[in-house]
């Protein structure tokens, strides 16, 4: 009986797994796509996506903003108009049970429910990038980064300069920039970074989730070992990309 038992288990863990597992989502063109995070191997979502260049993950669901409109996204592509006047916002991302959207030299806190919002306190003109890290929001505001209290307003300015900066992303404990050719791991706390290897010159869209971190560059889509600086492509095809996310 245990061995049956215990043969059941695995089972069931093993389809958790699967179910749970995370997966790559991008916009290329008019389609959501769907894709596998070891293998690149890839599926149609939903279409009329044109134009969307600002997409994040939070809580089991997507949130991209196409022209005025923010979306809520479920995995399987089915979408939820929640709240307009998002015209103009260029950086989009979340934590702590918010969306963060920078528009027009603000930055909002949006409510994932209703999309309602409110403003953070502080002056924003300047800024290209946001990311939600180690609890706090990560501000690229005129070459230089600042950790942010999204409440308050208050920030500390981390050294180096960030300027040429095209990508950036963030996982619970660590900020990854691309500047130049350059894919850079940074701390959070203290600003010391990691050079982890050239090649990604160009590169706009980027995610990152545990260990990895994932970018469309020069057309295809490259999974990089956030430790090592180890990489591989997850295959081609994928020129025109304009959104990134894991989840």
């Amino acid at each position: 009986m245990r061995v049956f038992s215990l043969i059941v288990l695995l089972v069931l863990s093993g389809v958790f797994s699967v179910a749970s597992g995370e997966s790559i989502y991008a916009i290329q063109g008019d389609v959501l796509y769907r894709a596998d995070i070891n293998s690149g191997e890839w599926s149609e979502l939903s279409e009329s996506w044109e134009g969307t260049e600002l997409l994040t993950a939070f809580s089991g669901s997507m949130f991209a903003i196409q022209g005025d409109v923010l979306y809520r996204i479920d995995r399987d592509g089915s979408w939820t108009e929640l709240s307009e006047s998002w015209e103009g916002a260029i950086a989009l991302t979340a934590g702590d049970h918010w969306l963060y959207v920078v528009q027009n030299n603000m930055i909002y806190r949006v409510d994932p429910d209703d999309g309602s919002w409110e403003g953070v306190p502080g002056d924003y003109a300047g800024t290209t990038h946001i990311a939600w890290c180690d609890g706090e929001l990560m501000v690229l505001q005129n070459g230089s980064l600042y950790r942010t209290d999204p409440v308050t307003g208050d920030y500390i300015e981390l050294p180096s300069s960030y300027t040429g900066t095209t990508a950036v992303a963030a996982t619970s404990n660590a900020f990854f920039a691309i500047q130049g050719d350059v894919l850079y791991k940074v701390n959070p706390r203290t600003g010391d970074y990691e050079n982890l290897g050239g090649g990604y010159d160009g590169a706009t869209e980027m995610a990152a989730s545990g260990n990895y971190v994932y970018c469309e560059w020069n057309g295809s889509l490259w999974k990089t070992n956030a430790r090592t600086g180890e990489y591989e492509s997850l295959g081609s095809s994928w020129d025109g990309t304009t959104a990134l996310c894991v989840f």
